[in-house]
C-alpha cells in the first residue's frame, strides 16, 4: 500500500487542476447525398455545426453472465457482449428560417419516403438503410488547442425522433430542436488501440488449477 507524500503545487495544476472543459466541441453531421439532393444547401455543415449548442459522448457497458457454481460461495459475473447506447441527442438553436427543423423533418420524412401528405390515400414506404445512415462526429478539444484532440464517430447514424418544442409568451427565449439519431455503435481514438490489432487469447480457463478441499 502507498503512503502519503508531499506533493507540489505545480504538479497538482498538471493534473487535477488541468481538467478538461465541456464548453469545446465541434459536430458534424455528414448528411447522406440522398438528403443534400432534397435540401438546398444542406451540404453546409457549419451551420449545423456552429448552432449545435449540447452534445453528449457517448457511454458504453458490458454485459456479463453469473456463474455460481465453479466455486463454493462465489458468484462471479463474466462479459460476454459489448453495448452501446441505443440513441445520442443533439440540440440546436433554430434559427429565424427554421432550417435546422426543416432539415431533419426532411431527413426524417425522406427514411419514410412520405407521399401524398395532404390526401385522404396517404401512404409510405420506407428507404433503404444505407440512403438515410451516415456518419457522425463529435470532436472534443480544449482551449488552447494545444493538446491532440478526441473524435468520436457514430456509425449507421440517423435521427430517430425529434423532441416536442414548447411556445410561450413567458419571457422570450431562443427556440431550440432537439434531435435523438440512432447508431450502431461508435468509434474513438480513446481507446488507444490501433487499428488491425490481434487480441491475444491466453491459456485456459481459471479452474483448471482449482484445488480440492480436504
Amino acid at each position: 500500500m502507498r503512503t502519503p507524500k508531499p506533493t507540489a503545487v505545480a504538479k497538482l495544476k498538471n493534473s487535477i487542476l488541468n481538467a478538461a472543459l465541456t464548453t469545446h466541441y465541434e459536430c458534424w453531421f455528414s448528411p447522406p447525398p440522398s438528403i443534400t439532393n432534397i435540401i438546398p444547401n444542406s451540404n453546409v455543415d457549419e451551420d449545423y455545426m456552429l448552432s449545435c449548442v449540447e452534445a453528449a459522448l457517448p457511454g458504453t457497458s458490458l454485459a456479463t453472465l453469473e456463474l455460481q457454481n465453479d466455486h463454493t460461495g462465489i458468484t462471479e459475473r463474466h462479459a460476454y457482449r459489448r453495448q452501446y447506447d441505443t440513441t445520442s441527442s443533439f440540440t440546436f438553436l433554430v434559427d429565424r428560417n427554421y432550417k435546422q427543423i426543416q432539415f431533419f423533418e426532411s431527413w426524417i420524412g425522406y427514411i419514410v419516403n412520405e407521399r401524398n401528405l395532404n390526401s385522404e390515400a396517404y401512404f409510405y414506404r420506407v428507404n433503404f438503410p444505407k440512403q438515410y445512415q451516415t456518419t457522425i462526429y463529435i470532436n472534443k478539444f480544449e482551449r488552447d488547442i494545444k493538446q491532440p484532440s478526441l473524435i468520436y464517430a457514430f456509425l449507421n447514424a440517423y435521427p430517430i425522433s425529434i423532441d416536442s418544442m414548447p411556445v410561450s409568451y413567458d419571457g422570450a427565449q431562443a427556440l431550440r430542436c432537439t434531435v435523438n439519431f440512432n447508431f450502431s455503435r461508435y468509434l474513438t481514438g480513446a481507446s488507444q488501440i490501433a487499428e488491425q490489432t490481434q487480441y491475444q487469447v491466453l491459456g485456459g480457463s481459471d479452474s483448471s488449477t482449482w484445488v480440492a478441499g480436504g
